[in-house]
C-alpha cells in the first residue's frame, strides 16, 4: 500500500495581523522550504474558484495564497463557505471567554516561532484554553466546530485518496491540530509526520 504523508501546520490566524515572531514571512519561508505537492487550506472550493480572498485571515490572504500563486504548489480547498463562529456567551461566561482569548493572544504572540506553536507545552496549553472557551460558549458553537473539523478531515482524506503518495501539507488554525492529526493517523496508508519531517 502506498503511504501518503500528511503534515498539519497550525497558524495563528487572526493573530498574524499583529507583530509576532511567527510572522507571515516566517510562514512563507517555512512552506516554501517544505514545498509540498499539495497544500490543503481551510477554505471552500467555491471561494477558491471565485478568488474572493479579501476577508480571509492574513496567514491565507497575505502569505500562503500569494506563495501558491508564485510557485508550483497546488492548493486544495478543504473547508466550507462559513467558518465556525468564535465561542460567545453572556454574563460571567462571556467575561471568562474574553479573558481566555487574551491569554491565548499573549501565549501565541510571545511564541518564538512555528515549533513553539505546533508542539510542546505552549501548544498543549493553547489547546486547553481553546477547549475551555468552547465549553463556556453556547452548545451550538461546539457542535458547529466539531462538524467543521470533520469536513476538514474528510476532505483532506479525499485529497490523499485522489493523489496517493503525495506529500501533503495542511495549514489550518492551530486550534484544529490536536483533532485533525490523530484522526488522520487512524487511517491505513496515512502517515502524519511533523511539518519538519515532511
Amino acid at each position: 500500500m502506498t503511504q501518503t504523508a500528511i503534515a498539519v501546520l497550525g497558524t495563528l490566524a487572526e493573530f498574524h495581523s499583529e507583530p509576532i515572531p511567527f510572522d507571515l514571512k516566517a510562514l512563507v519561508d517555512l512552506v516554501r522550504g517544505i514545498n509540498p505537492d499539495l497544500l490543503c487550506l481551510d477554505l471552500s472550493p467555491e471561494r477558491w474558484q471565485s478568488q474572493n480572498f479579501g476577508d480571509l485571515t492574513p496567514d491565507y490572504r497575505d502569505a500562503l495564497l500569494p506563495l501558491a500563486d508564485q510557485t508550483d504548489i497546488v492548493v486544495v480547498p478543504v473547508g466550507e463557505d462559513e467558518q465556525p463562529p468564535e465561542p460567545q456567551a453572556a454574563g460571567w461566561r462571556g467575561r471568562i471567554i474574553t479573558l481566555l482569548r487574551a491569554l491565548l493572544g499573549y501565549l501565541q504572540k510571545t511564541a518564538p516561532g512555528p515549533d513553539a506553536i505546533n508542539s510542546g507545552w505552549r501548544h498543549d496549553l493553547a489547546n486547553e484554553l481553546y477547549h475551555l472557551a468552547l465549553r463556556l460558549g453556547d452548545a451550538d458553537t461546539e457542535q458547529t466546530l466539531a462538524a467543521h473539523r470533520q469536513v476538514l478531515i474528510d476532505n483532506i482524506l479525499a485529497a490523499a485518496e485522489r493523489d496517493p503518495g503525495a506529500r501533503i501539507l495542511v495549514v489550518v488554525n492551530v486550534q484544529h491540530c490536536h483533532h485533525i492529526r490523530p484522526a488522520l493517523a487512524a487511517y491505513p496508508g496515512i502517515s502524519v509526520p511533523s511539518y519538519a519531517g515532511l
